[in-house]
């Protein structure tokens, strides 16, 4: 199996997390799974439907302080090849 060339990231490529960063966004995982419960007992409505957007929004921030933590942490990482940055 060939490895993968470690590289100095720019801020738009994918990159794949190590073991610190999995460890990271697993456990924001199931903390913001267990507020989307929470939030899916509220009553239908725009309050609601904020409400699910703004925790998918700031998921998706941690995600991005979790990747630049990694980066900060190891200055080299591995990029993602199978994702796509077009």
């Amino acid at each position: 199996m060939n490895k993968v060339p470690e590289i100095t990231p720019n801020r738009f490529d994918y990159v794949q997390y190590d073991e610190y960063a999995q460890a990271d966004q697993a456990e924001f995982k199931a903390a913001f799974i267990y507020l989307e419960t929470l939030i899916e007992n509220l009553t239908n409505g725009r309050a609601k439907s904020l409400a699910l957007t703004a925790s998918e929004e700031a998921y998706m921030w941690v995600g991005k302080a979790i990747r630049d933590e990694q980066i900060e942490r190891n200055r080299l990482t591995t990029l993602q090849e199978d994702r796509s940055n077009s």
